[in-house]
């Protein structure tokens, strides 16, 4: 069988791709999932002021904690409540809805209200 490469070139063009590889930007780690500075004082402005007083209490407290992250979390405890051992299929803070896989199957989307501090508003549940 014949070789496309020779043995030395084979290993130039390895080394290269990698090294290519290793140079290129790499989006996930260019920004934070969190958003920019702006961005997390965009969300805390749709919050209530009740809510957001919570939110900056909660990010307060611990050096890692996000806006994104408490709210999140917030949401995701509030999940737990109705739908206990749930898998969270996934999340848009933005537009107010989450898709939780129940443990007996299937999909349920539920649609949330930041300013009535995360609570659950509205169910779906999705059929094939």
């Amino acid at each position: 069988m014949m070789q496309m490469f020779p043995a030395r070139p084979r290993r130039i063009l390895a080394a290269a791709a990698i090294a290519a590889a290793m140079a290129a930007p790499l989006p996930a780690l260019a920004q934070s999932s969190a958003g920019s500075r702006e961005f997390q004082q965009a969300e805390l402005s749709e919050l209530s002021p009740a809510i957001r007083a919570e939110v900056e209490r909660r990010v307060a407290q611990g050096p890692g904690n996000t806006i994104r992250g408490v709210l999140e979390t917030m949401l995701l405890n509030e999940l737990q409540v109705r739908e206990p051992a749930s898998r969270i299929v996934g999340v848009d803070m933005g537009r107010g809805v989450v898709v939780v896989q129940p443990q007996s199957g299937g999909m349920k989307a539920y649609t949330f209200n930041k300013q009535d501090g995360l609570r659950i508003v509205g169910e779906v549940t999705l059929t094939r």
